[in-house]
């Protein structure tokens, strides 16, 4: 692996090509003029709906002309910001855009409330005009939603607040990308280590555990430094949503975050419930991975700890073609398209430098931008996996947009998303091992990547989401809520899934929440699960060639915000109002588990 870790010392083919986007930031500035010059031909319709469906058609039509270029600014922004936390020059424009954001939130507040004065007569407009044909379902769930819609004057005022509030998630943001400095990890011999965002992943599956405790205990310690104003700045958040819900008439925040998508507040509950049932699962493989690694305790730093002696090493070209084989079941198509965007069109900003944000994202794309996926590749199973996941939600973008109008043109629900990315995921474990069947080593490690990934979605994202409802319903309720309570919460959660088989550190693990960007979009956190859930039966489906599996599933992530999410997922085959898909997943896991004792002992 190198040890390359400043960005100009990666290769071009390792980073996106931002000029094939903007030749340079006068470009970008430009398209932003032209953006905010446009935003009054869209507010010139206020007080004109009711001139008839013609009208309304030429605001659509203006709109879908308007709202990719603005959402490809910010995208171009936020990505050059998060491949490189040290360029200064977008933070500055990722604030303008927000800023832009905001106001056209603010001049189109009186679509909604203009249309519902119009009524159900808006459902026949759609087949009174043709250009508003493809708007039924957007038409249908406004009407639906017609309760939670206040008036243009209280929206405008609610969509110049959106800045103020995104506004605290960037500030979560540079608390944690910039202004953390971490102490270096040091290795048995004396060596140091490096702990940075991007270099997280790596340091935490180094076989030397005293690299492994140090790092970790450095990330914490990292954050718990800066714990009360994570904390103060995270329930500035969350009152802002208890806000926006009660404001909205919504009963609670996590019903504000499911309704629109017409998800029953059961599969939320129904998921945590199955969660909790199945702790012992996770109690057991604590202790499993314990005796495996032959010691005396685990610990939390011991959880990505390597099992096999001699992982393979994988790089990003190999790492490419492997899931293009393990996907190929979902057609020509599908595959090339992914080869194509990982290995000639930059898709990938894969350079694991020191300047980068944590984690990976793949992005929705727009107009010449494509999907782009920020990550940090490290030559090993783990990043193969992590890079698959993220084709996954590129490849559900790239359909999306191409069988979608502009209105309908978005991921959907995060629990769609997430199934894309954890089925072409999936596909390509599922490929893995049953072509590499016969190498056990190869086996050892690619299970160990399986776990890190259900340990992520059925175990990390439901203790986030556990805790996100334990404080949505005290912000709700007027009771209290602190740095100290919200650790406390933390601390609560984590004792009950490590259970007495892991020796925890309740004061450093109380950092979690302060780890996790993901809490600053409400309740996202329980979809992972949902999506690993829905991914690993229709992989199952897939590889076993069911007809018309593969054709579905691809219809599926073509949807768009066309429909439901349940209906979505009815299309693709799964029934995720019921919690057995999820009760199947913790059975994979629960074999996963007793092939890692197999295996290991």
């Amino acid at each position: 692996m190198s040890t390359k870790s400043n960005r100009s010392d990666f290769p071009p083919e390792s980073k996106w090509n931002p000029k094939a986007i903007y030749a340079d930031w006068k470009a970008f500035e430009a398209d932003f003029e032209a953006a905010q010059a446009d935003l009054s031909r869209l507010a010139a319709y206020k007080g004109r709906f009711k001139e008839g469906p013609s009208t309304v058609a030429d605001f659509y039509q203006e709109w879908e002309l308007q709202l990719p270029r603005a959402l490809k600014m910010m995208t171009f922004a936020h990505f050059a910001m998060a491949v490189d936390k040290s360029d200064q020059e977008p933070k500055a424009y990722v604030g303008q855009i927000m800023g832009l954001m905001s106001q056209a939130a603010a001049m189109t507040a009186f679509v909604e409330p203009e249309l519902l004065q119009i009524g159900e007569e808006i459902l026949k407009w759609t087949r009174q005009e043709p250009r508003l044909e493809k708007h039924y379902h957007l038409f249908h769930n406004l009407i639906r939603m017609k309760e939670h819609t206040r008036s243009s004057e209280v929206e405008e005022i609610l969509g110049l607040l959106q800045d103020t509030f995104r506004q605290i998630t960037q500030t979560a943001d540079e608390l944690a990308e910039t202004d953390i400095k971490f102490s270096p990890a040091l290795s048995t011999d004396g060596k140091e280590f490096p702990v940075t965002q991007g270099l997280l992943d790596k340091n935490a599956t180094n076989p030397d555990r005293e690299v492994r405790r140090t790092a970790w205990e450095s990330f914490c310690d990292g954050y718990k430094s800066h714990i009360n104003t994570f904390a103060s700045n995270y329930l500035a958040y969350v009152k802002a949503q208890v806000f926006n819900a009660r404001v909205h008439g919504y009963s609670s925040v996590l019903e504000s975050q499911l309704k629109p998508f017409n998800v029953p507040l059961e599969v939320f509950h129904n998921l945590i419930d199955t969660f909790k049932a199945n702790l012992p699962t996770w109690h057991k493989y604590w202790d499993v991975k314990r005796r495996a690694l032959g010691v005396d305790q685990i610990h939390p730093y011991d959880i990505w700890a390597p099992l096999s002696k001699n992982p393979p090493e994988i790089s990003f070209g190999e790492a490419v073609e492997m899931i293009t084989e393990g996907n190929k079941e979902l057609g020509e198509e599908y595959v090339s398209i992914l080869r194509k965007g990982c290995l000639e069109d930059n898709w990938v900003d894969w350079a694991p430098n020191n300047t980068k944000s944590q984690g990976a994202f793949s992005t929705l794309g727009k107009e010449n931008l494509p999907p782009l996926i920020m990550m940090s590749f490290t030559n090993d199973i783990s990043a193969m996996s992590t890079l698959s996941h993220e084709l996954g939600h590129s490849m559900h973008a790239y359909f999306t947009n191409k069988n979608q109008p502009e209105i309908y043109a978005t991921y959907g629900s995060m629990a769609l998303a997430e199934t894309a990315s954890n089925t072409n995921q999936a596909m390509t474990r599922n490929y893995l091992r049953q072509s590499r069947a016969d190498d056990v080593e190869f086996q050892l490690a690619l299970l160990e990547e399986a776990m890190d990934n259900y340990h992520r979605y059925l175990f990390q994202m439901l203790n986030l989401a556990a805790f996100e409802l334990e404080v949505y319903t005290r912000a709700e309720q007027n009771k209290p809520l602190s740095a100290g309570i919200l650790q406390d919460i933390m601390k609560e959660i984590y004792a009950a899934g490590y259970g007495d088989t892991m020796t925890d550190d309740p004061e450093r693990t109380a950092t979690t929440f302060a780890q996790f960007g993901h809490l600053y979009i409400p309740f996202y956190t329980f979809q992972y699960a949902v999506g690993i859930s829905a991914a690993d039966l229709l992989t199952s489906r897939i590889k076993a060639g069911e007809p018309g599996t593969a054709a579905n599933y691809l219809k599926f992530i073509s949807t768009g915000t066309s429909m439901y999410t349940m209906d979505q997922f009815k299309l693709a085959g799964v029934d995720m109002t019921s919690p057995e898909p999820v009760k199947a997943a913790f059975g994979v896991l629960a074999s996963m588990v007793d092939q890692i004792e197999e295996l290991t002992s």
